[in-house]
Formats: C-alpha cells, sequence, structure tokens
C-alpha cells in the first residue's frame, strides 16, 4: 500500500481532534498512513522532507497558510503531492488553487479521490554577509516595507488569530506611522533593464486573496510575475492604498507606488540587511535577494 503523512498544527485556529481523526480515517482507505506532530515550523519541513525521501506519495498539511508553506518546502521539485486540510484563519493557498477551502470538503475528497493540479511556485535565495538561504514561496513575496508591516502583525499572534484582516490593517498604520514614512529608499530593485529604488516591494503570482479579506487582491497581471515596488509611504496616502487593496484597483497609480508585469526574476540588492517575508511567513534579513518563476513545480491535491 502506498504512504501517507498528516502533518498538523493544533493550534490553527479551526482545528478539531475530531476533524484530524476523521483526516486519518479518510486516508487510510487508500494510504498507511503516519500523523505527525511538529513541534515548530523547521520540523515541519523537515518532517515533509523525510517522507518525501522515504517514498511517501502524498504529504497532507493540516493547518493555516503557515503549516502549508513550511510543509511544501520538502515537496517543490518532487513527484510528491501535497494535501492541504485549511483549518487556519484565511487558507489562502487553498482558496487560490481551487482546493476545498472548507475542512470537512477537504477531509472528503481526500477518501473518495482527489486531482491533482501542478501549479508555479517562486525560488527564492538570499544572501546576508556570509549566511544563505534558499526557499520557495507559494502564492506572494516580499522584501522590506511589506515584511515589516507581517513582522508587526507577527508580534501579537492573539489578536492576528481573533481579528484577521482588521489586526493586519492596524499593523499597517501603526508600521507605516512608526518606521516605514521615515526609511529612506535603499533597497534596489532589478528586473531585465528595469532598475528602481524604494523601501520594498511585493511579488504575486496568482490573483490571490488578500489578508484584507476574502476578495482577490491582482496586481495587474501576474503573468508570470507582478511586482509592486513601494518607493515611499507617507501617512496621508495609507487610506488610498488601503482602498486599493480592499477594490483590487490599479496600485501602480497610486503615488509612491509602481508596478512592473511581465517579470520572470529580479534581483534585490540593499546595502544594510532587510527581511523578506514568504507567504506571510518571515524568513531572514537579507542584504542580497534573487527572486525567479518556477513553472509547474509543485503538485496539489484539489477536487476531482
Amino acid at each position: 500500500m502506498s504512504s501517507a503523512t498528516l502533518i498538523a498544527n493544533p493550534a490553527a485556529s479551526q482545528f478539531t481532534g475530531g476533524m484530524h481523526r476523521a483526516a486519518i480515517r479518510a486516508l487510510a482507505k487508500h494510504y498507511d498512513v503516519t500523523a505527525a506532530w511538529p513541534r515548530s515550523p523547521e520540523e515541519s519541513e523537515s518532517m515533509a522532507a523525510e517522507a518525501v525521501a522515504g517514498g511517501t506519495e502524498i504529504v497532507v498539511a493540516m493547518g493555516g497558510d503557515g503549516v502549508v508553506h513550511h510543509v511544501a518546502q520538502g515537496l517543490v521539485n518532487t513527484s510528491a503531492v501535497l494535501g492541504i486540510v485549511p483549518v487556519g484563519t484565511t487558507n489562502v493557498l487553498a482558496r487560490i488553487l481551487g482546493a476545498p477551502a472548507r475542512p470537512k470538503k477537504a477531509v472528503k475528497i481526500l477518501g473518495k479521490g482527489f486531482g491533482a493540479k501542478r501549479v508555479p511556485t517562486l525560488a527564492l535565495v538570499g544572501r546576508s554577509y556570509q549566511a544563505e538561504f534558499k526557499r520557495s514561496a507559494l502564492f506572494s513575496m516580499g522584501v522590506g516595507a511589506d515584511a515589516a508591516v507581517v513582522h508587526a502583525a507577527e508580534q501579537d499572534p492573539l489578536r492576528k488569530r481573533s481579528f484577521g484582516s482588521v489586526h493586519y490593517a492596524r499593523a499597517a498604520l501603526t508600521t507605516i506611522r512608526k518606521d516605514l514614512r521615515k526609511r529612506p529608499p535603499t533597497v534596489k530593485i532589478t528586473a531585465g533593464d528595469r532598475t528602481l529604488n524604494g523601501i520594498g516591494l511585493l511579488a504575486q503570482f496568482h490573483n490571490v486573496y488578500s489578508y484584507f479579506g476574502r476578495k482577490p487582491l491582482i496586481l495587474g497581471r501576474p503573468d508570470p510575475i507582478a511586482v509592486l515596488i513601494i518607493e515611499e509611504l507617507k501617512l496621508r496616502r495609507a487610506l488610498g492604498i488601503y482602498r486599493g487593496f480592499a477594490q483590487s484597483g490599479d496600485l501602480g497609480s497610486v503615488e509612491g507606488l509602481t508596478l512592473w508585469e511581465d517579470v520572470d526574476a529580479f534581483h534585490v540588492s540593499s546595502p544594510s540587511p532587510v527581511e523578506v517575508q514568504a507567504d506571510g511567513e518571515l524568513l531572514a534579513a537579507v542584504t542580497e535577494l534573487s527572486v525567479t518563476f518556477q513553472p509547474e513545480s509543485l503538485t496539489v491535491a484539489v477536487s476531482a
């Protein structure tokens, strides 16, 4: 019998023991199932990688977008399938890819049979002085100002869990007021013959759902990547930027923001380390970062 590994985060907002047992029963109809309980994001990644190395056919992430992000790191550019039982607050990736957005339905397709969908990722290679890291982004990534907002929101995980988009909006406004409006544009972004300096960027390669609600946030045409460069952030413009996010409007026309479309790779450099986030997960502070589009690099279980 083929094998499956279920990696679960019991701290996820919608997690229940009953749902976990139901997922085990559903997978057990077709697979020899191993249940894993990681104690850290790093352990989620290592458990997924070990499962794939051992021949596991499907690794199921039961949690929010954070758990999905970390589990997927061991599956990118392999033949293993990523299953998602979404029990987090927003469950962005499941909504983007057409995987079931409700845990009961996700468990049901694991038991009845699922389709496999090949999807793209972004390859991130970052450097800071002598250290280097490699990472895959599943639906978006950001540098500098964007990562700073994620950092601020992560400082209060209880409010993040309880208030979702309201908490992110509050964190964004507070970060602009206390930090971002004072930052000089020292982050250099280069894509082909285009170069621009700013305080950060947000890159997307799907029409994604924003953490500011479930309405898709569309940055122009992410074909393959759309890069929104934040040249400066003034508090008086925060309302206009928020409206652009909420209405999926033309953010490239907002003063202080520039939108690049039709990007397949870009490079970021900074004289001092700047933070990087991928899929809402803080990664590291870097002085150099290369980002490359990887087509059909991850297989995800979706409704058949």
